[in-house]
């Protein structure tokens, strides 16, 4: 047997409600989710309501939304047409319907005269108390699905407020239970997050730094925001301000969250000035990318913010993908989600390396063994590379080849270039791959009286480089550069 008390009165003039205080505990004992509204828990969710329920300095969340039925929909028909009529009419109620019992009392007040009500009335509060066996009823939850999940993670109970409807039957509860979860949910403005995440950061004479850093409702997260913020002048970032679009403190707050989930940034002080260190590629590649003309998005730049500290491959195909794919059109995607979106997207995308070379009997070896590298790694990770390489070169182009080249190269994420002998193809070729933004791996075979300034040149020596006498020594090397690029790791 459970009480449940509270002032009961018709909600807007329409639904019978109890609200009170109950046993945060008990309430989420005696009730559970409606799997035809309530949507599947979020772990991620659930872990910082367990965190914010246990330790929030700041706890607090409205009341929780619950559902019951007074009948079962086959008897006491009578008895609750006679049950509203009385509670309407004014009078109290102390008897029975069904199994649910009722104790209900009136606090009866003269009411002041104010600007709004000029005429003097006596105003009746219903004080209601409701027992029942709960193991016999069920009491559903409309609103409020997330927080009951996490009591039993709850160390010390507490009170928290409460709104029973009290439905006739199981008909109406089923229709008008969605009804209500839609209206809740869909038709309510919800808060700014931006100002209120404002009034957080840029209140330091109440929420100084040290209290961002230990306060479980914030973390780091807030901290490195909030200095982010105090350092950084977003105006001289143009294209970043841009898809920022006022909401500055929002992706400082989410990114920085991501990034330390994911071990890429420690809880430290240095983590401020690895990310605005960043800031500047990010704003480059934004220019490059072109993506300032369809933005306000910033799940895009988020991510952005995300691959260039995780991976520089998936950076930059990151890039081409959103841009191919009109992803800054979906102002409201989530940065989580956009993330595990294209995590499958490149999983499941094949590994292309764009070879340039001069292709002739002498650089035959050198090819095979990219082959037998490009085998081996499938056979012993699963990873599929494709090799991209265009007719044998010869001096200057045709259109065809030409085209080929450039659709091959914007295809490839890595671009293996062998200056062996100083072919001026594989020069402009390079020169290509960089304009592009793609990583350039050169390769050279040293010979007897060749110096290798002539043919590598010194514009493009700062480029990672594999200088080898023959294929024994290229294969270990070239193979571990290929793995360490691609992120492979061996079954």
């Amino acid at each position: 047997m459970v009480k449940l008390s509270g002032i009961l009165e018709y909600s807007m003039g329409g639904f019978l409600c109890l609200r009170g205080f109950a046993s945060f505990k008990m309430l989420s004992a005696i009730s559970k989710p409606s799997p035809e509204i309530q949507r599947d828990l979020i772990e991620k969710h659930q872990g910082e309501m367990e965190a914010f329920l246990n330790n929030g300095e700041y706890r607090f969340f409205p009341e929780v939304v619950l559902a019951l039925n007074l009948t079962d929909g086959l008897s006491e028909f009578d008895k609750v047409d006679l049950f509203h009529s009385e509670l309407r009419s004014g009078q109290t109620w102390n008897k029975s319907i069904g199994d649910f019992q009722f104790s209900i009392s009136q606090n009866v007040t003269k009411n002041i005269l104010n600007d709004y009500e000029s005429v003097p009335k006596i105003e009746k509060i219903n004080i209601a108390h409701l027992r029942f066996e709960e193991k016999k009823h069920e009491i559903i939850r409309i609103d409020g699905n997330h927080r009951l999940s996490a009591a039993e993670k709850v160390i010390e109970d507490f009170k928290v407020p409460f709104c029973l409807l009290l439905f006739q039957n199981p008909k109406e509860n089923q229709q008008y239970s969605r009804a209500i979860f839609h209206n809740i949910n869909a038709k309510q403005v919800p808060l700014n997050l931006e100002e209120n995440l404002k009034v957080i950061l840029e209140g330091k004479d109440v929420f100084n730094d040290d209290k961002l850093k230990r306060d479980p409702s914030f973390g780091w997260k807030y901290y490195l925001a909030r200095k982010v913020a105090e350092k950084t002048d977003f105006s001289a970032y143009p294209f970043i301000q841009v898809l920022l679009n006022s909401n500055k403190y929002s992706y400082l707050i989410e990114t920085f969250g991501m990034l330390l989930e994911h071990k890429l940034l420690k809880e430290e002080e240095k983590s401020v000035d690895v990310f605005v260190d960043e800031l500047e590629n990010i704003e480059v590649a934004l220019k490059e990318a072109e993506l300032h003309s369809v933005p306000k998005n910033v799940a895009v730049l988020g991510t952005l913010s995300f691959y260039k500290l995780e991976s520089y491959e998936k950076y930059k195909s990151f890039i081409q993908w959103i841009k191919q794919n009109s992803i800054v059109d979906a102002p409201k995607i989530h940065m989580t989600d956009l993330i595990s979106i294209y995590d499958k997207v490149f999983e499941n995308t094949p590994k292309s390396i764009f070879v340039s070379m001069q292709f002739c009997d002498s650089t035959a070896d050198t090819y095979q063994t990219i082959k037998d590298i490009r085998d081996a790694i499938k056979r012993e990770s699963g990873v599929e590379i494709n090799l991209i390489k265009v007719d044998e070169h010869h001096d200057g182009y045709s259109g065809d080849i030409y085209e080929r080249i450039i659709e091959g190269i914007k295809k490839s994420a890595l671009v293996i270039a062998d200056l062996s002998y100083g072919n001026r193809n594989v020069h402009h070729e390079i020169g290509l791959a960089q304009g592009m933004g793609k990583k350039v791996l050169l390769l050279y075979k040293l010979r007897d009286a060749i110096d290798a300034r002539q043919e590598i040149g010194s514009n493009i020596s700062m480029y990672d480089q594999v200088r080898f006498k023959n294929q024994t020594e290229l294969r270990p090397v070239l193979t571990k550069k290929i793995e360490q690029y691609f992120e492979i790791e061996k079954n």
